[in-house]
C-alpha cells in the first residue's frame, strides 16, 4: 500500500522489513475500510459492530453518532446521515492497525526493543493530542513530536537531505489513495500519480468510501 518511491527507500535502507499478517482485502472483508477520519471511523465501527451482533451501542458511542455528546467530539453531519440511512458500507479505523501497528507491536514483543517513531504533532489534531512529549506512556520514543514545518525545511536545506519527488505533489504520504487525505484533496492528487494496476487496486479497495466522499476516480 506504500507509494513505489517510498517502498524503494524502505527496501534500500531497512535492515528488516515488517509485513502485515492480514492483506488489505482481508481486512475489508472482516472489518471494513477507512472513510471519514480515523476518529470518526472509530465510533462508526463500534456502532456498526454492535448492531451487527444484535447489541445496543454504548451511550457514549450512540451520543457521538447522534451528535448529542455534550463534552467533546461528535461525528460530522454527513457521516451521521450516511450511517443512519441504513445504506452505509462497513467502515473502520482498523486498517492502519493491522497493516502497520500490529506488525510493529509483534516485533517489539519478540525482540524486547522499543520503537523510535517519526510522528509529528502537526500532522493531525489527533496526533497533536496523542504526542505531547518525547516519550509516550508505553515508552516509545517520539523525538519529532514538536517539529515544525519551518524547522523541518531548514534541516532539509542544511544537511542536503534528499526529498522524495512525491512530496512535490502531496505534503505527506501513507497508504496509497487513503481517503483520510480527502479533506485536502490529497487523495485525488495521489490517484493521478499511480500506474494502472496500482490505481485499479486502490480504487477497488476504497471504492465505497470514494463514492460517499465524492472523490473522483
Amino acid at each position: 500500500m506504500e507509494h513505489h518511491e517510498i517502498l524503494q527507500r524502505i527496501l534500500k535502507n531497512s535492515d528488516i522489513v515488517l509485513l502485515p499478517k492480514m492483506k488489505p482485502f482481508e481486512i475489508k472483508e472482516k472489518y471494513g475500510i477507512p472513510c471519514f477520519s480515523k476518529e470518526q471511523d472509530f465510533y462508526i465501527y463500534y456502532y456498526q459492530n454492535s448492531l451487527r451482533k444484535g447489541k445496543i451501542p454504548s451511550k457514549t458511542i450512540k451520543d457521538k453518532i447522534m451528535g448529542t455528546y455534550k463534552t467533546g467530539f461528535n461525528i460530522s453531519k454527513k457521516a451521521r446521515e450516511y450511517l443512519l440511512s441504513g445504506k452505509a458500507h462497513n467502515i473502520t479505523h482498523l486498517c492502519c492497525h493491522y497493516l502497520k501497528k500490529e506488525p510493529a507491536r509483534s516485533f517489539e514483543k519478540k525482540t524486547g526493543l522499543k520503537p523510535i517513531l517519526g510522528v509529528r504533532g502537526t500532522e493531525s489534531i489527533m496526533r497533536k493530542k496523542q504526542y505531547a512529549s518525547c516519550f509516550t506512556k508505553d515508552s516509545k520514543f517520539t523525538p519529532l513530536y514538536d517539529l515544525s514545518d519551518e524547522l523541518l525545511d531548514k534541516i532539509y536545506q542544511k544537511y542536503n537531505i534528499e526529498i522524495p519527488k512525491i512530496y512535490n505533489c502531496v505534503c505527506r504520504t501513507g497508504c496509497m489513495g487513503c481517503p483520510y487525505g480527502s479533506y485536502k484533496h490529497d487523495t485525488e492528487k495521489e490517484l493521478k500519480l499511480l500506474n494502472g494496476s496500482q490505481k485499479r487496486f486502490v480504487c477497488s479497495y476504497f471504492k465505497e468510501s470514494y463514492d460517499i466522499l465524492g472523490i473522483k476516480y
